[in-house]
């Protein structure tokens, strides 16, 4: 390693190391990443030999002044001169020193084990002993370390094989051959039996971790953990085993604040898992007392676990009890802005179908009980006592509210065993309720903080809600925090932007219902001097796009973004010339150019697939006419069956047939000669489509009833059973068009005639 150049100390006193070390030290909770800041520094300035030990101070010299005397006789005075290489190390060594206690809390300044060393070196081995993870693996491995060397693991095998079977039989005929096997490590992950026996659930696992635990002497043997530094409650809380958990705590109830190389604790398991089952995660709440795991950067892990689990009620209480995490920065990321990236979590984002969004308004919110009482103080006393009655009255309505609550609960709790799905709506407007509530008390905390911090921790979120059209974290945020609603991006986008160009439908209508920021961030340009008219005339994300079926479809919603956005710009701003010198319907036309041809070509297909069954229809009508059922009369040319009135029904439905295909023949032969502009698929296009597909379906109906008709006419006369086979089978074509092609036919009509994706202005919001 190459020592600093020449006169280091002018180079590295003017380090800001606040730019390099932003944490300080305060435990084994943040060690990790602390000391990862401190190698950076020390690294980029070539002196992190002085903590790895490959900087050595070389031996101090003295070297005698100039004198005249032999070397067998001393002088008496002798001038003395220090070895310039050990001065400036000894200088470099110091700085290093001085940049480590910068950086640690004023707890740890006041150890006595750390500001009396007397080098950087031992500062730092001493800091590594006391507070990294691995400290507590290291003491686990020396443990087991203790045990009787066994060659290999193979050793092990059959106690291997018989703790992932739950053999408790087996594995104790060789824990009574050999006593230390119990605690020994038995695969190449270093697990124990026991770590092993607590993956296995039920009755059959819980007699085996009993068994086991009862062979083990020491408590501390229980904490022994693996290669990753895993202790068996770490494993009880992945697998969910509460019986395991439990036989593990009455031995060593120090399990809950033992954590892994990566620095988590048990209950970081319990909250990553807490997805399948969310009482193993409320145990190990109840179990974790102590404030060690919900602090600092064990704290925000905890707290991005629970969101990732949509355990939206526990990390509401977390951030309750503890502030910081509300603004903590983990990796660039806030608790606010991994909530604004799971674009699932709220209603927003579910894209309910038409029976789901019936059963989601019906359902009612799975209330908990898992929020920490707080202790009432003697205000509170003071205040039940001179307002007794009042208490009481309100005591009352609050009961019968409960029982109320209570009894719609069971009945809801009954009907979700005979409705399955019923269950799935319940979970899920659960969750978008509780993250409604979490996403306000985030903001409640933040608002606590200083503009700049606000400003920090806020921005980026809201941005990221606005990209995923989570417009009800953009609407909590923007009340919360009014100033921040013109926040923009390194782009220079506001919200009103990202919610263009991203087709944001929910985002946008909410904007537009901001009377005090809307006309603002309407005439704001990015960087690329783009208005909002020209983010519309951009395509939209494939993702958007295929949520709309065909080309043909999909450009008529992009003409819809576009018409809607230029409704709320001023007319003088539609010509408006960006960077490139483009006009907004210029940008339209080139960005949307294949989306056309695609559009055209997909109208194109359709049409002339539907013409092809419409002909057939029509020639199949007009035959049937001319030979109706059963003849006609010799002497007077009247149809024999034409007094019966399975006749008339035919010859109804006949000639409706064979109108409606006509006419679906001329609309598609219409559409196969149209201009195919682009005004032409917001409107014209899209109605002669729906105009076709309606006269195509009525004319496949009446042709059935109509085949029908015949057949019972010609067989059915005597045996009217005929008639039920008959008409069951002709439902056949009817159901196959309408599931193959009434979604499409549906799709079109509320596109075209419905209020859409935009809804109508409503009482302004600001």
């Amino acid at each position: 390693m190459t020592f600093p150049s020449s006169n280091p100390e002018i180079h590295l006193s003017t380090v800001n190391v606040a730019n390099f070390v932003s944490i300080k030290l305060c435990g084994k909770s943040n060690y990790i990443p602390w000391k990862t800041q401190i190698v950076c520094l020390l690294q980029s300035h070539d002196l992190f030999g002085f903590v790895d030990g490959t900087i050595r101070f070389p031996l101090l010299t003295i070297a005698p002044g100039d004198g005249d005397g032999d070397d067998d006789e001393p002088e008496e005075e002798e001038e003395m001169g220090i070895d310039e290489d050990y001065l400036q190390r000894k200088r470099s060594d110091g700085f290093v020193k001085g940049w480590i206690f910068g950086s640690l809390s004023d707890e740890l300044l006041q150890d006595k084990a750390v500001h009396k060393l007397d080098s950087a070196r031992e500062i730092w081995l001493v800091l590594e002993e006391l507070y990294s993870p691995t400290s507590q693996v290291d003491s686990s491995i020396k443990r087991a370390e203790g045990i009787e060397s066994k060659k290999d693991f193979s050793y092990y095998l059959q106690l291997y094989r018989a703790s992932l079977s739950g053999d408790w039989k087996e594995a104790e005929k060789f824990l009574t051959r050999d006593t230390e096997a119990s605690r020994a490590q038995i695969n190449s992950l270093l697990q124990t039996t026991l770590h092993v026996a607590v993956g296995i659930k039920g009755k059959k696992g819980k007699h085996f971790v009993e068994k086991l635990v009862a062979t083990i002497e020491n408590d501390e043997d229980i904490a022994i953990q693996d290669s990753l530094g895993d202790t068996p409650l770490h494993y009880a809380a992945r697998f969910g085993n509460l019986d395991a958990a439990k036989i593990l705590l009455s031995r060593n109830s120090r399990l809950p604040y033992i954590h892994c190389l990566r620095g988590l604790y048990p209950i970081h398991y319990a909250a990553e898992y807490g997805y399948i089952s969310v009482d193993v995660f409320a145990y190990f709440l109840s179990i974790t007392e102590e404030s060690i795991p919900y602090a600092d950067l064990s704290g925000v892990r905890l707290l991005n676990r629970l969101i990732h689990s949509d355990l939206y009620d526990f990390a509401r209480q977390l951030v309750e009890d503890y502030l910081d995490l509300a603004k903590y920065d983990l990796d660039g990321k806030s608790a606010l802005k991994e909530l604004a990236m799971k674009e699932f979590t709220f209603l927003s984002g579910s894209h309910l179908n038409f029976w789901q969004q019936l059963l989601y308004y019906c359902v009612p919110v799975k209330l908990t009980s898992r929020s920490r009482q707080r202790k009432p103080n003697a205000n509170d006393l003071e205040n039940v006592v001179n307002n007794s009655q009042m208490v009481k009255t309100k005591s009352v309505r609050i009961y019968i509210r409960n029982v109320i609550k209570t009894l719609h609960s069971l009945l809801f709790n009954f009907v979700e065993i005979l409705v399955p799905p019923l269950k799935n709506i319940r979970k899920k407007k659960s969750i978008h309720h509780y993250a409604v509530m979490y996403a306000e008390c985030l903001c409640k905390k933040i608002e606590r903080l200083n503009d700049k911090e606000v400003d920090s921790i806020v921005s980026r979120p809201l941005l990221d809600a606005a990209c995923y059209d989570t417009y009800e974290l953009v609407e909590i945020i923007v009340r919360r925090f009014p100033s921040l609603a013109y926040c923009y991006d390194r782009d220079s986008k506001n919200i009103l932007h990202i919610a263009i160009e991203y087709r944001c439908e929910n985002v946008f209508n909410l904007v537009r219902r901001m009377s005090q920021f809307r006309h603002q961030l309407m005439i704001s340009t990015d960087s690329s001097n783009n208005n909002v008219l020209h983010l519309a005339g951009m395509l939209a994300p494939r993702n958007k796009l295929n949520l709309v079926s065909g080309p043909a479809l999909q450009m008529q919603r992009e003409l819809q973004w576009f018409k809607e956005v230029k409704k709320i710009v001023p007319p003088l701003y539609w010509e408006f010339l960006n960077g490139e010198g483009d006009a907004p319907y210029a940008v339209f036309t080139d960005k949307h150019e294949k989306l056309k041809v695609d559009g055209e070509k997909w109208m194109k297909d359709t049409s002339s697939s539907c013409t092809t069954a419409a002909a057939l229809i029509a020639t199949i009508a007009f035959a049937a006419a001319i030979t109706v059922p059963g003849g006609n009369e010799q002497q007077s040319g009247l149809p024999i069956f034409s007094w019966n009135i399975a006749f008339i029904i035919f010859a109804i439905s006949n000639a409706a047939s064979l109108f409606t295909s006509s006419t679906s023949l001329l609309v598609f032969l219409s559409i196969l000669t149209s201009r195919y502009a682009e005004e032409d698929f917001l409107h014209t296009l899209p109605r002669s489509l729906i105009l076709g597909l309606l006269t195509l379906f009525l004319s496949i109906t009446s042709m059935m009833i109509s085949f029908s008709s015949t057949v019972y006419l010609v067989f059915g006369q005597k045996k009217s059973w005929v008639l039920l086979p008959v008409a069951t089978m002709a439902c056949l074509p009817i159901t196959s068009f309408v599931l193959l092609q009434f979604p499409l036919l549906i799709a079109l009509i509320s596109s075209t005639y419905g209020d859409g994706i935009f809804k109508k202005k409503s009482n302004l919001l600001f």
